[in-house]
């Protein structure tokens, strides 16, 4: 059986636990936000990412910037710089070079992990200091509506039939949408035809042209697909269905057999040799902005999760993601 994907679980157990302990915290607080106490930034603060604007990591820290700032959780001013390139590297070598800095930290999302390991470099994630993961996002499988499979074994058996015959759009090699089609093709043993495009919004272009015929999309990305009968969900990829109604009727992937668990996450990391003040600076403005309302209605407005992995456990998580991807890329063929 197919195992890869079940750290988020493991984590979400934990969290239940943590959280229990967090509620009793705050309500001996008060519902009022606190500034973080001891060592805070002067000045402005960046939050670099590697995404151009728009791109989801883009948005989702934007979103965050804005509400800290907004809830005076943290006063200094907070602005999100795009540094794109070599699929993140250049947003994480600015960050690297930015050794014990106070007011810099980086958004950390899949090619910090995936990247060092396609390119044959040094890993990244290991360098920087962890602060949180913090916002996590399911994704579905989806296909031309007029396709003949109505779930995902009769997608996998249209797949046996010829090899290679179904064509998967995606970004780049190595991307999401690269590594669910490996996991696809090994839960069902069957050789799909992936086709890279540049990003995800050249591939949702070939998908509603009809040139391809499955894609990967995060739940935000295929409602008005759906809504527009443009696409078709077979599946979702978490361990249990989602609540909302216009998804509770798509069934995850092992429910249909296939032991597939694969999504997205989001965080936090600072510069080498960041001050343990400022991750604790970091780790409590974190730990406010996912209980106020603005975060949990953008949470519910984009299909997301957003369970908290504080800098005391962010290391470990980082590093068992990072296994977590090594291992599927070197199923793919991927990992130098």
């Amino acid at each position: 059986m197919h195992t890869i994907g079940r750290l988020s679980t493991r984590f979400s157990r934990r969290l239940i636990m943590m959280g229990a302990a967090s509620a009793t915290a705050a309500l001996m607080l008060g519902s009022q936000p606190v500034l973080a106490q001891g060592k805070a930034p002067t000045g402005p603060i960046e939050i670099t990412s590697g995404t151009s604007p728009g791109g989801t990591p883009d948005v989702l820290m934007r979103r965050a910037a804005k509400i800290l700032n907004e809830e005076k959780i943290i006063t200094n001013p907070i602005v999100v710089q795009n540094r794109t390139g070599g699929s993140w590297m250049v947003a994480a070598n600015w960050v690297l070079n930015k050794k014990g800095d106070d007011n810099t930290v980086l958004t950390i999302a899949q090619p910090i992990l995936t990247t060092p390991i396609t390119t044959g470099q040094p890993t990244v994630y290991d360098k920087l200091t962890p602060i949180s993961m913090f916002i996590q996002g399911d994704l579905l499988i989806a296909v031309q509506p007029n396709s003949p499979a109505n779930n995902l074994k009769e997608f996998i058996d249209l797949a046996k039939q010829r090899e290679r015959s179904v064509k998967v759009a995606g970004a780049q090699a190595g991307s999401t949408d690269h590594m669910v089609t490996g996991l696809v093709e090994k839960a069902g043993n069957v050789k799909l035809n992936y086709v890279p495009f540049d990003g995800g919004g050249a591939a949702t272009s070939a998908f509603l042209g009809g040139n391809v015929d499955m894609i990967v999309l995060p739940p935000s990305e295929a409602l008005p697909l759906i809504k527009s009968n443009k696409a078709k969900l077979l599946a979702v990829l978490s361990e249990n269905r989602r609540k909302e109604p216009e998804f509770k009727d798509v069934p995850t992937a092992k429910e249909q057999g296939f032991d597939i668990v694969w999504g997205q996450s989001w965080g936090l990391a600072g510069p080498p040799d960041m001050d343990p003040e400022l991750v604790k600076f970091w780790d409590d403005a974190i730990q406010k902005l996912v209980k106020t309302d603005a975060w949990q209605a953008m949470v519910d407005e984009m299909f997301l999760r957003s369970e908290v992995v504080p800098a005391s456990q962010a290391k470990e998580h980082m590093a068992e993601l990072h296994q977590e991807h090594l291992a599927l890329l070197r199923d793919l063929g991927l990992a130098k």
